[in-house]
């Protein structure tokens, strides 16, 4: 598409707000490291936040060549890293807080030309994760049209213990995702949205094979360790894992079972298959996010052992008019095809 192609050989454009004079644009290479201090609020007096980042990057496959930073009067006073996901999803990295008004005001300006550039290539959604300490930044996205979706609480616990293989009932089965399985994924994973209590702001926000897409890019993604539940060959449930290296992890990535499923304790069958998985490939902890206002998951996940590590703020913008605009101006036939699908998430 001519819109894409345009943008990409225009990536490396300026901007320059005439009112604060400050200065957005790429890093260069000698400013990656600088601009991921400011990212990561990093003691000047220590070298060590900075290349465990970048070892986490690398292993991530995070581009940090991509950090953008905010220039005023030659000095580097903030800086974003934009992390696009499959899905048309965008992850963005930032400072928390910000030492003088005008770091504020540099870092509202720069948030704002990195949106402006993604928004270009198809983006829909973008996504920013804060500590529920961090109001000033809370604040700051809020102002900009960010939208407070969850309180996510991380869990874990040690799968060090055997653990045994859950028993199925008659008729019930586990089938594994493939390309021939993936319209009953798709249909699974979708009914088990209906009147969901995980982060129900999401509902219809994306369609169901960018819910997917983004699935599949969370850890090493492997067919083998995404299962479907079957009774009678009915659709009951979906357990997705994934391991994270470079921990010794197993990401619980999504558990949802369909509304006829739900009141059969069949929750703690997909969470024992998961717990078993995680042993079976050798993995020492089971982790997962999920929303805090979820009563039921939080108790299925406390009443197996797992225990919160800590919690995030989960903001959301929705870029699709944006990118609506912009593929106006650049292909004035095109129409907007970003309407959520009915099975959207």
């Amino acid at each position: 598409m001519s819109f894409l192609s345009n943008w990409r050989s225009d990536r490396n454009a300026e901007t320059i707000s005439d009112a604060t004079g400050i200065l957005c644009r790429l890093v260069t290479a000698e400013e990656v490291a600088p601009a991921l201090r400011l990212v990561l609020s990093a003691d000047k007096a220590s070298d060590a936040p900075v290349i465990d980042f970048l070892r986490f990057a690398l292993a991530r496959g995070i581009d940090t060549n991509a950090t953008y930073v905010a220039i005023h009067d030659g000095h580097m006073i903030a800086a974003l890293l934009p992390v696009p996901n499959p899905g048309r999803t965008l992850l963005l990295l930032a400072a928390p807080t910000f030492s003088t008004p005008l770091q504020r005001q540099a870092a509202a300006v720069l948030l704002e030309h990195v949106l402006n550039q993604y928004a270009a290539t198809g983006i829909h959604l973008v996504q920013i994760l804060l500590d529920p300490t961090e109001r000033e930044a809370i604040d700051l996205y809020t102002q900009h049209d960010f939208t407070s979706m969850a309180e996510l609480l991380y869990l874990q616990t040690s799968t060090r213990r055997a653990v045994r293989a859950p028993e199925l009932s008659p008729g019930q089965a586990w089938i594994n995702y493939s390309p021939n399985t993936h319209a009953l994924f798709a249909r699974t994973i979708a009914a088990t949205y209906q009147n969901s209590l995980d982060c129900p702001a999401l509902a219809g926000q994306r369609n169901i094979e960018d819910t997917i897409a983004g699935h599949r890019a969370t850890g090493e993604f492997d067919p083998a360790l995404w299962y479907l539940l079957l009774e009678n060959d009915q659709p009951l449930g979906v357990v997705l894992l994934a391991p994270t290296p470079p921990a010794e992890a197993m990401e619980l990535v999504y558990l949802g079972l369909t509304p006829a499923a739900r009141g059969r304790q069949l929750g703690d069958l997909l969470l024992r298959q998961a717990l078993y998985a995680t042993h079976r490939r050798n993995l020492s902890l089971l982790t997962l996010a999920v929303d805090s206002l979820n009563a039921p998951a939080l108790k299925l996940y406390y009443r197996h052992g797992l225990r919160r590590v800590h919690a995030k703020v989960a903001l959301m913008r929705d870029l699709r008019q944006q990118a609506a605009a912009f593929m106006a101006e650049q292909e004035p036939s095109a129409t907007n095809s970003s309407t959520p699908s009915p099975h959207a998430r």
